[in-house]
C-alpha cells in the first residue's frame, strides 16, 4: 500500500481519544469546524451546518461558545465524539471513552455511543463498561495482556465464554457489579 492509499484511509477513519484532545485555545465550535475546513478544505456554511447538527445531537449546542477548560468530562468526551464526526468517517475508534469520567458522567458518553451504533455508525471500542459492550456490540474481541484470547457475539461471550480467562474476567465482573449494586 503506498503512502498516498494510506494517508487516505486514515481520512476515512475517526478517533475519540480517552483524555479528550481537545484544543484549549478554540471554543467547542471552532473544535469541531477546525479539520474539516482546513484539512478537508469544506465550504465554511456546509460545515457550520454539520457543525451545528452534531452539537445537537450530542446535546451541546448551547455550549457552542465555550472554551475546553469550562465544560464537565463528559462534555469534553461528547464534544470529542462530535469533533470525530465532522470528518465524516466510515469507523469511529474509541480509546476508554470514560475512564477518566466521573461514574455519573459515563451514561452521558454512552448515551451517544449506542445511539451512534443504532444509527448503524462501526465502531471499534476500547472498554471495561462490559454492560455497554453487551448491550451495544456486535462483536466482543477479549484481550488479555495485548493478545486475543477470544471472539464472539456478545451472546455467546457473556453466557457461555470458550475460554477460562474470559470466564475467570466475566465472573469477577459479575462479582464487582454485585458488590456496587449492595452499597
Amino acid at each position: 500500500m503506498s503512502d498516498r492509499e494510506l494517508a487516505h484511509i486514515r481520512t476515512r477513519i475517526g478517533m475519540v481519544f480517552q483524555h479528550f484532545a481537545l484544543w484549549p485555545h478554540l471554543s467547542v465550535l471552532d473544535n469541531l469546524t477546525a479539520a474539516p475546513l482546513h484539512v478537508q478544505r469544506r465550504p465554511r456554511g456546509e460545515v457550520g451546518e454539520q457543525a451545528e447538527a452534531l452539537l445537537r445531537k450530542v446535546g451541546l449546542w448551547h455550549k457552542r461558545d465555550t472554551p475546553p477548560s469550562r465544560l464537565s468530562g463528559g462534555e469534553k468526551q461528547r464534544v470529542g465524539i462530535a469533533r470525530a464526526l465532522m470528518m465524516r468517517p466510515v469507523l469511529l475508534l474509541f480509546d476508554e471513552p470514560t475512564s477518566s469520567l466521573d461514574p455519573e458522567l459515563v451514561g452521558e458518553v454512552l448515551t451517544v455511543m449506542k445511539t451512534l451504533a443504532s444509527d448503524g455508525m462501526t465502531m471499534v471500542v476500547v472498554t471495561h463498561e462490559m454492560g455497554f459492550a453487551r448491550e451495544a456490540a456486535t462483536r466482543i474481541v477479549f484481550m488479555d495482556q495485548g493478545r486475543v484470547v477470544e471472539t464472539a457475539e456478545p451472546e455467546t461471550f457473556f453466557g457461555k465464554p470458550a475460554t477460562d480467562r474470559a470466564h475467570q474476567f466475566l465472573a469477577r465482573y459479575e462479582s464487582e457489579k454485585s458488590r456496587t449494586q449492595i452499597r
